[in-house]
Order: C-alpha cells, then sequence, then structure tokens
C-alpha cells in the first residue's frame, strides 16, 4: 500500500534539495532581503514576483554566457583547478533595450497572419479564443527577448468577452483553435 503523503513529502525534500543544491533557494532569499538606496522596503514582493525574478535573471544570465568562458571553466574543472576560475567570473547583464534590435526587420517569422483563428494554450478547455486582428513585435521583459505579440479579437462565446472584445497575447502563448469551435 503506498502512502501518498509520505511521497508527496518526498517528492517535496527533493524539490527543496535541488533547489538548494542550484543556489536558488540562496539566491530568492537574498532577493527578498535586497537593501539597496532608493529602494522603496515598504514594497513587499509576493513570492510569485520574486520567482518571476529569478527566472529572469537566470534567462539572462544564460543568454549572457560566452563560449569562451564555458570552455574556460570545463577546462579548469579537468584539471581541479575549479576553485580559481570562479572567483575570475564577472557576469555583466545588460539593461533591458527599449528600441528595436538592429537586425529587425530581418527576425523570426511571425508564426501566426491575420485572420488565424487562435486560442490562449491552456490545459482547460475553458479558454479564451477569437481571430487574429494584428501583431506586432515587441521587448517580452518574461522572457529578455523581443517576441511577437498578437491582437486577438475574441470569439462572441469566449468566457472574456463578458468585460472586453479582445486581447493581447504572446505568441508562445496562442495556438490554432481545433476546428470544432464556431466563432
Amino acid at each position: 500500500m503506498v502512502k501518498p503523503v509520505s511521497a508527496q513529502r518526498d517528492r517535496l525534500d527533493t524539490y527543496q534539495q535541488a533547489l538548494d543544491d542550484f543556489g536558488i533557494t540562496e539566491l530568492l532569499s537574498r532577493l527578498s532581503n535586497c537593501s539597496v538606496p532608493d529602494f522603496d522596503t515598504a514594497y513587499l514582493v509576493e513570492k510569485q514576483e520574486l520567482e518571476n525574478l529569478v527566472a529572469i535573471l537566470i534567462q539572462r544570465l544564460t543568454h549572457s554566457l560566452q563560449d569562451n568562458l564555458i570552455a574556460s571553466y570545463l577546462s579548469a574543472i579537468q584539471e581541479g583547478k575549479s576553485d580559481s576560475l570562479l572567483s575570475q567570473i564577472n557576469v555583466e547583464i545588460p539593461p533591458q533595450l527599449i528600441e528595436l534590435p538592429s537586425h529587425f526587420p530581418n527576425v523570426e517569422t511571425p508564426r501566426f497572419l491575420y485572420g488565424d483563428k487562435l486560442r490562449w494554450v491552456s490545459s482547460d478547455d475553458d479558454t479564451d479564443w477569437g481571430i487574429a486582428i494584428g501583431r506586432f513585435y515587441s521587448f517580452a521583459p518574461h522572457r529578455c527577448c523581443w517576441m511577437w505579440r498578437y491582437l486577438i479579437w475574441l470569439a462572441k462565446d469566449s468566457p472574456s468577452v463578458a468585460w472586453t472584445v479582445a486581447d493581447t497575447a504572446w505568441e508562445e502563448d496562442l495556438e490554432p483553435l481545433a476546428s470544432e469551435k464556431a466563432l
């Protein structure tokens, strides 16, 4: 007989251990106790906001790593000198850009066209859907990069139509609508 509470506790312990091992717990603690001039300490950061910030910092760190730094570190590990290399790592996170990327308009082709019937990606069947009536290229702060964002005219029986007729969504949050739903 399986004890579900025990199994769940074991999974949570394993998850917490992974967060500790990879420095995520320490990063969350450091961010929640951040103290810098001109920072309003009265503003209490929600857990979800902290987790989003951690994800952004990890993504930006990942994008800013250079191959030669990684190769040097891997070589140092092979030679047993990884401690000396760690002190030399200085990763600079670039500021958030407010200008279009220099390679625009030569960017990734949009996945969806005007008139495409789309729905928000969700495991729940009760999600919004509609027709793409526009798109624009914008900086996505949650991904720390530029992405396509769509303007969706909601279907008359879409759940959110009670308070709005249109909404925007990032390309990654949309999928083609199954043909059985009528707009």
